[in-house]
Formats: structure tokens, C-alpha cells, sequence
């Protein structure tokens, strides 16, 4: 799964499991962000549960045919995942998540991963850009 945009974001992952769920991927945003928008699409999607889980403790991934950022608990929960009963969440984002994740995280741990949103700007190389942007040095 995965590295489907560039080298950059990473390689395909190979990842061992059991389809558990296929749908249409559509949800309703209930909370008004976005602009107000509330129906969004993310193509036909699975959810995997992944090799290790137990019947205690599952471990799921949801899979969408169209690059969505997960901005949306309602993304999980349209899956049939409930974010609440999850003992970690993982998303892959820059800021969009926060304002869904954070009520429901008692932590958040930010880790620069590969992709055009790296949390340390220090990774790029930078090219015409103006020395007082953040302290930055071209």
C-alpha cells in the first residue's frame, strides 16, 4: 500500500491482512469546517485489518482510491472504524487533522515522515528563498 505519488512520499509498503470491509467511501462531515461542505467522496474504499491484531485488540487500515486528507473522524467512521475504541490512531497529515483528531487524542505525536509537507524544512532544498522567510537559509 502507499507510494503512489512519488519517490518522495516513500516506497509501497507491503502489509499482510484480511479484507474486512469494501464500500463506496462517501461521508458526511457533521461538524462545520471546510467551508461548510458536508458530503465528500473518497472513492471506493476497504478497510484491512492488518496481520497482528487479536480478537481483543484489531488493527485496521482504510484504503481510498482518491488522495483524500484525513481531516474527518467521520472518514474512520463511515468505515465502520469508531476512532474511541481505537487504541492509536495513525493519520498521515500536515495540519488538516488537528482540528478533528485533538478532541478525541490524549496525545499527539508529530514524526517527519517523507512527503511535501515534512515537518523539518531543514529536509529541502531550498532555492530562491528570501532569508528572513522562518529563518531559513537559501
Amino acid at each position: 500500500m502507499g507510494g503512489k505519488t512519488d519517490k518522495l512520499h516513500g516506497e509501497p509498503v507491503r502489509v499482510r491482512g484480511v479484507v474486512k470491509t469494501v464500500y463506496d467511501g462517501k461521508f458526511r462531515e457533521t461538524e462545520i469546517r471546510h467551508g461548510g461542505q458536508m458530503y465528500y467522496d473518497q472513492g471506493l474504499s476497504a478497510v484491512v485489518e492488518v496481520e497482528g491484531s487479536t480478537r481483543d485488540v484489531g488493527s485496521y487500515v482504510l484504503l481510498t482510491t482518491k488522495r483524500m486528507v484525513p481531516f474527518s473522524l467521520h472518514q474512520l467512521i463511515s468505515a465502520g472504524i469508531l476512532p474511541e475504541r481505537q487504541k492509536i490512531l495513525v493519520v498521515k497529515a500536515a495540519v488538516a487533522f488537528r482540528a478533528a483528531y485533538e478532541p478525541v487524542a490524549g496525545e499527539i505525536i508529530e514524526v517527519d515522515t517523507p512527503g511535501a509537507t515534512a515537518i523539518n524544512p531543514q529536509r529541502f532544498t531550498w532555492k530562491r528563498v528570501r532569508a528572513d522567510l522562518f529563518g531559513m537559509r537559501p
